[in-house]
């Protein structure tokens, strides 16, 4: 899935998804859902931080 058809599943500008994905913006609980819905996956598995890893 490009950028931009993530953008339009979700209801977002693909700026948006550039900046999450390079880390400059986090989405909120909702948006976070709606992305792991739109790429069949879970949001654990897309937002992680190492922080949290083993916890």
């Amino acid at each position: 899935m490009t950028q931009a058809n993530l953008a339009t599943t979700v209801g977002v500008s693909r700026q948006t998804v550039i900046s999450i994905e390079q880390g400059d913006y986090a989405p909120s609980v909702f948006l976070a859902l709606r992305i792991a819905r739109a790429l069949g996956t879970t949001v654990e598995d897309i937002f992680w931080t190492e922080d949290l890893e083993g916890t």
